[in-house]
């Protein structure tokens, strides 16, 4: 295999990776990991595709290994992670609906439980040294008094564990089906009674495992149902930790309560430690510029391509010139307009930071071709914040070079790819952008949970205004032309539109199209939530998805008949809400 055949930007799901290929993609040291490894209860929270499973998986016992063995090190015995996933067909099921809540919420922690204890004991089952002192007889007699049961055999208990579990789900299922779930209730596990008792019985029995603390990494934990998240939530509750703890990772999609079984609530800082994936990404010098850099590079190196991400995916000399000639063009006016003292530096680059892309796209005739999108600092504000939307486009540009370099095999063989032509990464980025956008069109309610037709065609419209919007602000507005961000303004909770505006925006969050950010508000000492569209949709409606750390404010009203009409319409208004800063008027 030559290295024509290998595309080190793969972006598959981190649970379809293979052990060793999380330990060369994983970066340790900006995701959070002294939080994971901590025995404290952490919520890890972000958009799907941000890196939480990945998270989760390096920080699991069987990759912490894998690590300690490359390393020559000891296994990692007193912090034990274990990788419970909850995206399954056992959490997706439904039959609880049809019973009444006390039976509901008492099958569902049973089903819980029992995916929580199967995952624990296929963990315990690969240590080594757990394993060498699993088969005494006084361990199998106070697992089987805790399960009620005689244990199958099994190679080691755990494995006999695994069998139990097994089978209790079949005879759960089974009483289920028999439409007389009250004469289950009674055998029904909860974490108190089952999973405990094990995790104790399991510490006092195995030497290796007595200083132990498992971290029972709960992924997908959006996917629970509403009685399993409240029993998480009260699981979390509790104040000794000293032999586990929660690390949770959850979509930003709805809202994940954090009521308890009782009513009461769990605290942040309190109960556990919430921790947002998702960082700034404003500017090359931001967190998550640096995260993305880290990455490809890592990707790169993997690949034995040792070449800096900019170089790269170099961004196309022509638009690098101009560029170049337009930030010494805006840099004179700022000096024409503030003088040229060291007070005022901060003035200038502020200027030339606002206007100077800005200028750019508005010189461009409307008649033009769209600009040639390329470089890796475009690719990073492409992907909004998101890794996987970072690694989508390289892989599919390193595929279409990989295919160009196929077509003359024999005079490029185990030469490796050293860049991405700025045209393929333009070409790319333009047929991303394009297919986006049908596919909202045309899919959208197909795809998309609790979608109507009506609802995706207004959804499209509210896209779709905001591009005219935003083009017209890069044309006219005279002090933030590259805004691509908005808030909600006038609301009112108890009106029709509030809730229908809601409701696509929410439509809108599952389908990735928009993300939701919190920031300062400008009253003092506050935050705000605020949208941003996925950047990549942007390249297709020939805008800068570079953009510039500013939000555009539009009331609710606005904003519902732009779902309405395709058009939003600040006409009459504009100047006020605008600040006058406008050239001209909205249409």
């Amino acid at each position: 295999m030559t290295l024509l055949d290998q595309n080190p930007f793969v972006f598959e799901a981190a649970n379809n990776l293979s052990d060793e290929m999380i330990l060369d993609y994983y970066i340790d040291d900006h995701n959070y990991s002294r939080f994971l490894q901590s025995s404290r209860n952490i919520f890890l929270v972000g958009e799907r595709g941000s890196g939480k499973t990945m998270a989760l998986l390096y920080n699991s016992w069987r990759v912490q290994n894998l690590r300690a063995e490359q390393k020559g090190e000891a296994s990692p015995l007193d912090s034990i992670g274990v990788y419970v996933p909850c995206n399954t067909p056992l959490t997706h099921k439904t039959e609880y609906q049809l019973l009444d809540k006390r039976l509901a919420s008492a099958i569902s922690e049973h089903f819980f439980v029992l995916s929580i204890t199967h995952s624990f004991v296929d963990t315990l089952r690969t240590i080594e040294e757990a394993c060498g002192c699993s088969d005494g007889e006084d361990l199998r007699d106070e697992v089987g008094f805790i399960l009620g049961d005689e244990l199958p055999t099994g190679r080691t208990v755990f494995d006999s564990v695994k069998k139990f579990i097994r089978r209790e789900l079949f005879d759960t299922q089974r009483t289920l089906n028999s439409g007389e779930p009250e004469a289950f209730y009674q055998n029904t596990f909860t974490f108190v009674s089952f999973f405990v008792p094990l995790l104790d019985t399991f510490g006092e029995h195995i030497a290796t495992l007595k200083k132990s603390h498992f971290r029972l990494m709960i992924d997908d934990a959006h996917s629970l149902n509403e009685y399993q998240i409240r029993s998480l939530n009260s699981w979390i509750a509790y104040r000794d930790h000293s032999r586990f703890s929660f690390k949770i990772a959850v979509a930003k999609i709805g809202q994940n309560t954090k009521i308890t079984t009782t009513g009461g609530s769990i605290l942040n800082g309190h109960d556990y430690t919430e921790v947002d994936l998702e960082a700034p990404f404003q500017n090359k010098h931001s967190q998550f510029y640096s995260l993305a850099r880290t990455v490809v590079k890592r990707r790169l190196q993997n690949a034995s391509i040792d070449v800096e991400p900019e170089r790269f995916f170099p961004m196309s000399p022509v638009m690098q010139k101009e560029l170049n000639d337009l930030a010494r063009a805006v840099r004179a006016e700022a000096v024409a307009k503030y003088g040229d003292t060291d007070n005022v530096k901060k003035k200038i680059s502020d200027h030339v930071y606002k206007y100077t892309r800005a200028r750019y796209f508005q010189k461009r005739s409307a008649t033009a071709n769209r600009p040639p999108y390329s470089g890796f600092e475009t690719l990073v504000f492409l992907s909004t914040g998101v890794l996987r939307n970072l690694l989508e486009p390289c892989f599919r540009m390193f595929d279409q070079v990989l295919s160009q370099s196929r077509a003359n095999y024999q005079s490029t063989q185990g030469v490796p790819i050293t860049e991405i032509p700025p045209a393929v990464q333009a070409d790319e980025i333009l047929k991303i952008s394009d297919n986006k956008w049908d596919w909202t069109k045309s899919h959208l309610a197909d795809d998309i949970d609790d979608c109507t037709s009506d609802n995706a065609e207004a959804a499209y419209r509210l896209l779709d205004a905001l591009a005219k919007h935003f083009r017209h602000r890069l044309a006219n507005h005279e002090t933030e032309p590259s805004a691509l961000s908005f808030t909600i303004s006038a609301r009112n909770v108890d009106t029709g539109p509030s809730q229908g505006l809601r409701h696509l925006i929410e439509i809108l969050r599952k389908a990735q199209l928009i993300y939701v950010r919190s920031g300062s508000a400008k009253r003092v000492g506050q935050r705000e939530d605020y949208y941003v569209p996925n950047r990549i949709l942007w390249p297709s409606r020939g805008l800068d998805p570079h953009g510039q750390h500013a939000r555009v404010s539009l009331p609710e009203s606005v904003l519902w008949r732009a779902a309405e009409t395709g058009v939003i319409a600040l006409v009459g208004s504009d100047d006020e809400r605008q600040g006058g800063l406008f050239k001209c008027r909205a249409s």
